[in-house]
């Protein structure tokens, strides 16, 4: 099993809420209002100075969907020149 953890311009959050869920991907923690700042991006920490903020998911796939839910968010990434959308990848060793 992976955990996919994607942050998100809140302004992505209808698509990607609804391409994870015609991926199959129901179970999930998200997070609104999430404020940060990227290697390469500007803050969003939604003050006047760094308006905007993010959004955020967690999600456990299983080892079977990992390459086909992943080339879709590739593909969603590479469509916003990878701007405002990351996802990172993680092993889940175990679930309680």
């Amino acid at each position: 099993m992976k955990l996919l953890f994607i942050t998100y311009d809140a302004d992505f959050d209808e698509d990607v809420m609804e391409m994870l869920n015609s991926l199959g991907v129901t179970g999930f923690t998200k997070w609104d209002r999430v404020l940060g700042k990227g290697q390469k991006g500007e803050p969003r920490l939604d003050d006047p100075v760094w308006p905007g903020f993010n959004c955020a998911v967690a999600a456990v796939i299983s080892d079977d969907d990992q390459v086909r839910i992943l080339e879709n968010l590739k593909k969603y990434c590479l469509q916003r020149d990878g701007k405002g959308f990351k996802v990172f990848v993680l092993p889940v060793i175990t679930v309680i």
